[in-house]
């Protein structure tokens, strides 16, 4: 009985052992469905895990006392051990066990983006995704309990709310259901545990991959990149010990951040060294932007200046300082920056800008020019990268820096000279009917040994000689249009590019492009250039734009057309040519009798009288007979029917040409009311006429001449005119040579 009641101590004991050896099991088989109440559980059965070694003790004495001499016995009885045997020499041989089974472990557990919770992995073991692009949103991290006091403590910088608060022992630092990535962690321990131990761990970052090992509370990951943390390991090392890998550079940070005022924006957010800042489509100007470094591996600083608008360059400034203006609505044109100190030693500066008209220009470095000089155009975006000393640019090359091949003026009806405009910009006035009066052309920081020249079609004079390289070409004071231009290149400007010109025109607007010495304009209409644009391409380069119609010449002279001889000056139809050609030998009339219109004509040799020299509106009668008739007798004054007339000239019968109707021998008796209806019927048959156009029948047209009337829709080749009404009381005709 005494040896049942032993072994029944012994069972106990060995069941203790056992409760003893599977907790540990239970703990480390927690999984991502555990809830945070299921953890707390948890932790109670590991905190009570010591207490099982302290029983096993008490029971352990009595084992000697009743089976020294059975010892030897135990591998035979093991078997029946829960029935009778009375040893227990196996109880001493579980115990050294249970050191084994509490060795320190780290164990966590990450958030991946659509994944969710993984499996708890420990001691170093890849925890996340790599190369899936997939972030990390949440973290757990805890320890096995092995008796030795302190917590694993931990946070998490997230994406917008940067870093959190510390948590520990298997909390939950992240986010979940927020669609935010951790970028960086800080993991270290407290206690006891903190004197034993490192605790080592490193991230895989988006752009980065794995980097280095941080250690005790040192940042790993990055921080101002917006980058993703994708994986994460963690091992503990004992104190003091060796590394787990290279711990250079656990965390990236950005080496530069920057940021730019933006017309109608204002200051926008900082960014960092690559990113764009600036906006690109909305034609909106940079105003200033700063600069600093930012963690920096050597003494040194960041220096730049701004080329604005209305200034030039500004002053250097560094370190986060503002360069350009803000609240004066002025564009920055170029920028440069450069490194000083230890810095400029191990690192190239570069930078380039978008830029009105042309984009993105190439990449600048060290100091040179970024942007455009002197042609008006505003920044719009920069970018800026800091590079390792002699490494590759970050892109092609090209112009970092533009500057107009060409700069050229033009002197304004009563604004005078312009300001300089830039290759590709117009330099002169729109919709304001100003001439242009004279320009100066010069180009501007040329490659190649050569001039350019131009000369002026100008008002009253014509094409002037030629000039160059910024002498002035027209005139200036004496009131004068420019019509026309020609440029050309000489010598190898000539060989390696093409100038292209165009000119806006009075009435046509902008005209096609003419190049190399063509002319672009007008000439022979009268019309004023308003202004014009120059283009300096590499030879052979397509045209900027149409080339139909860069030069306008309009009609003068003679001019067949229709069957009749008309003349034109600066290309209009002349209806008046009596000057032009003087007194003729011999003329024939027509009459119109339908439209009240008489128009002249003049003789061309074999052609017949097929030059219309002038019409007149006039006033017939239903009285007026149609036909061909001869011109005979002519009267100074004449009596009419109820009216006296001047300068009378015979058709037929008593059908005369004659001036308005006066109530007396008297030029200043003449009745208004019929003087306002010429080009209308008005008359009983005779030809009514101004007195003016009635005395030009009489003194040049000899009796004799042939005299055609007619009715036809449309009044003649040089048309009807039309005159201004007289006031109603006015008694005399204005027209009338001899008042």
């Amino acid at each position: 009985m005494k040896k049942v009641k032993f072994l029944k101590k012994v069972a106990a004991a060995l069941l203790g052992i056992m409760l003893v050896s599977t907790s540990v099991p239970v703990y480390a088989a927690d999984t991502a469905e555990n809830t945070a109440a299921n953890e707390t559980q948890t932790g109670n059965v590991i905190s009570e895990t010591p207490e099982v070694p302290e029983e096993t003790p008490e029971e352990t004495p009595e084992v000697p006392e009743e089976t020294p001499e059975e010892t030897p016995e135990v591998p035979e009885e093991t078997p029946e051990v829960p029935e009778e045997s009375p040893e227990t020499p196996e109880t001493p041989e579980e115990t050294p066990e249970v050191p084994e089974e509490t060795e320190t472990h780290v164990e966590y557990q990450v958030h991946v983006q659509t994944y969710g919770w993984q499996d708890w992995v420990q001691d170093g073991v890849t925890s996340g995704t790599t190369e899936q692009s997939k972030r990390l949103e949440a973290i757990r991290i805890k320890l096995n309990d092995t008796g030795i006091s302190g917590d694993v403590e931990y946070r998490t910088h997230v994406q917008t709310y940067g870093w959190q608060n510390w948590v520990k022992n298997g909390a939950i630092s992240g986010t979940m259901q927020e669609s935010k990535r951790l970028e960086a962690i800080e993991i270290r321990l407290t206690g006891d545990l903190e004197q034993q131990y490192d605790i080592y761990y490193r991230a895989h970052v988006q752009n980065f991959g794995w980097l280095d090992w941080a250690k005790n509370g040192q940042t790993a990951g990055s921080e101002q990149y917006s980058y993703r943390m994708e994986a994460l390991e963690i091992c503990l090392v004992e104190k003091n010990q060796e590394a787990p890998g290279e711990t250079t550079e656990p965390c990236k940070y950005p080496p530069l951040l920057y940021r730019t005022h933006v017309q109608g924006i204002g200051w926008q957010p900082v960014v960092k060294d690559g990113d764009t800042s600036g906006t690109l489509g909305q034609s909106r100007r940079l105003e200033a932007f700063s600069l600093s470094l930012n963690h920096q591996k050597y003494e040194g600083s960041v220096e730049y200046r701004s080329h604005v608008q209305g200034i030039g360059w500004q002053s250097w400034v560094q370190n986060g300082a503002t360069s350009g203006t803000v609240g004066e609505n002025k564009r920055l044109e170029a920028i440069e920056i450069r490194l000083t100190g230890a810095m400029a030693e191990y690192y190239d500066i570069y930078y380039r800008a978008h830029v009105q008209q042309f984009g993105w220009l190439g990449w600048a470095k060290n100091g040179e020019p970024a942007g455009t000089q002197e042609y008006s155009y505003r920044m719009e975006a920069l970018e800026i990268r800091l590079v390792e000393k002699g490494g590759a640019a970050p892109g092609t090359g090209g112009e970092a820096c533009k500057y107009p091949p060409t700069l050229y003026r033009a002197h304004v009806q009563k604004y005078g000279w312009l300001g300089w405009s830039a290759d590709g910009s117009a330099s002169g006035t729109f919709g304001e009917s100003k001439r242009m009066e004279a320009l100066e052309i010069r180009l501007n920081r040329q490659k190649y040994a050569g001039d350019i020249e131009y000369r002026s079609h100008v008002q009253g004079i014509g094409w002037q000689s030629w000039v160059k390289n910024g002498a002035t070409s027209g005139t200036t004071g004496e009131n004068k249009r420019l019509e026309a231009i020609e440029i050309r290149l000489t010598g190898e400007m000539a060989k390696y590019y093409d100038i292209y010109y165009r000119a806006h025109v009075q009435q046509f607007g902008w005209l096609g492009w003419a190049k190399n010495g063509e002319s672009a304009g007008t000439s022979q209409y009268g019309y004023r250039m308003e202004a014009f644009e120059i283009r300096l391409l590499p030879k052979g380069s397509q045209a900027p734009g149409s080339t139909s119609n860069a030069f306008r010449k309009g009609k003068a002279g003679w001019y067949y057309e229709n069957g009749y001889k008309f003349y034109y000056v600066n290309n209009v139809k002349q209806t008046d040519i009596r000057n032009v050609i003087g007194a003729q030998s011999s003329y024939v009339i027509k009459i119109n009798k339908a439209q009240s219109c008489v128009t002249v004509y003049a003789n061309d040799g074999s052609n017949g009288y097929i030059i219309p020299v002038v019409a007149f509106a006039c006033s017939p009668g239903s009285g007026t007979p149609t036909g061909t008739f001869s011109t005979s007798d002519k009267y100074r004054w004449h009596t009419l029917y109820g009216a006296k007339g001047q300068w009378c000239t015979r058709i037929t019968g008593h059908i005369l040409f004659h001036s308005l109707p006066y109530t007396d021998f008297n030029n200043r008796t003449m009745m208004p009311n019929q003087y306002n209806k010429l080009g209308t019927w008005a008359s009983s048959g005779c030809i009514r006429l101004r007195a003016g156009d009635a005395k030009w029948i009489y003194d040049y047209c000899k009796s004799g001449t042939k005299v055609i009337i007619y009715n036809e829709s449309s009044p003649g080749p040089l048309g009807k005119p039309v005159y201004a009404k007289i006031p109603a009381n006015q008694n005399w005709d204005p027209t009338d040579p001899t008042i």
